[in-house]
């Protein structure tokens, strides 16, 4: 049996492994985590360039001084639609200047939740965070749903949802900062006259609106909201309307159950509102859990132009602010109109 034979280490030789033991014990950092999982990646921070959104907003102005007059049977005027579609457009630039890009669980996302926090409570909500964790490669990050109530004249409950985080490096003005924007601009006209008094809604249900986080890893934030449910209080769900890229094209679409797809195209119709409706092919966005877990009635907003979706090139620029308008009026009217349902 031959002998062992031991190495003199020299010392830098043992601080080196010692370090390399003291970083082994340790927790992953955050970047390197992210690096494992996904890659290399830019690291940059994201930095607002172009137009100012006060430029922008005169632009979008313009842009709405060509809507016709709704025909006489619409509930909204032009007037109204287009304070509703500047007010949408605004919080739409403002979390993609402001933030910019928010990838799914993230510091980036969390910053997003926390002005959305911010505007609803500015609102007169009392919003709440959800939180829940991510599964990314081999790694579980955390994220957060924005959860808030306007309780109404009845009981059941209707869930207005859209989802706040993009794909990295994107600032995902369509997908989804359209769908944030109308949620917002919809949750402030709530909140006052003649819609709501002292923060109880016309309404005979309770209107729970959610901000998602965390739809760009497989719906994650919706998936966990579903979950979670008893069953009473998923039997309390009426529908579920989902808004997703509704600021992209020149119609929108509704893919869901068949029966809100056709009472939103009567909707349409009276309120001048160009839309189509669409009763399957699309299961890509939060409805998907309520729809196929819950077995909730939903419908899901789109705009038809979804060329540039998780890409670097969903910008404002891109953004056609009279389907804001039209998006809002539609879920206002479709809230409206479900004690006839």
């Amino acid at each position: 049996m031959a002998g062992w034979k031991f190495k003199r280490f020299s010392r830098a030789g043992l601080f080196l492994l010692a370090a390399i033991l003291l970083v082994a014990c340790r927790p992953i950092d955050d970047q390197i985590a992210h690096y494992l999982a996904h890659g290399p990646t830019s690291t940059r921070p994201y930095v607002a360039t172009g137009p100012s959104c006060t430029e922008l907003e005169e632009t979008a102005q313009e842009t709405l001084a060509d809507v016709g007059s709704p025909p006489a049977t619409a509930r909204f005027s032009v007037a109204d639609r287009k304070a509703l579609a500047i007010a949408a457009f605004s919080h739409l630039c403002e979390l993609t200047r402001e933030v910019g890009w928010r990838q799914s669980a993230t510091a980036e996302e969390s910053k997003a939740a926390e002005l959305l926090m911010d505007r609803f409570t500015e609102f007169g909500y009392s919003p709440e965070m959800q939180d829940f964790q991510v599964r990314i490669g081999s790694l579980r990050r955390g994220s957060r749903n924005i959860i808030l109530e306007l309780p109404g004249q009845g009981e059941g409950v209707v869930i207005l949802g859209a989802h706040y985080d993009t794909v990295r490096n994107s600032v995902g003005a369509n997908d989804n900062a359209s769908g944030v924007g109308v949620l917002l601009a919809v949750a402030e006209r709530l909140a006052q006259p003649p819609w709501s008094s002292q923060m109880v809604s016309v309404f005979p249900f309770t209107l729970r609106i959610i901000a998602f986080g965390s739809e760009e890893t497989g719906m994650s934030g919706s998936w966990h909201y579903v979950d979670q449910l008893t069953e009473e209080e998923s039997d309390d769900i009426k529908i579920m309307i989902n808004l997703d890229s509704v600021g992209s094209g020149t119609f929108l679409r509704g893919p869901g159950d068949r029966w809100l797809t056709s009472h939103v195209s009567v909707v349409a119709s009276r309120e001048g509102v160009s839309y189509t409706s669409i009763t399957e092919g699309y299961s890509g966005s939060d409805h998907v859990p309520f729809r196929y877990s819950a077995e909730i009635p939903v419908i899901s907003f789109s705009g038809n132009d979804m060329s540039r979706i998780n890409t670097r090139d969903d910008t404002i620029e891109f953004i056609n602010p009279v389907l804001l308008g039209d998006t809002a009026v539609l879920v206002l009217v479709l809230l409206a109109s479900l004690e006839d349902l």
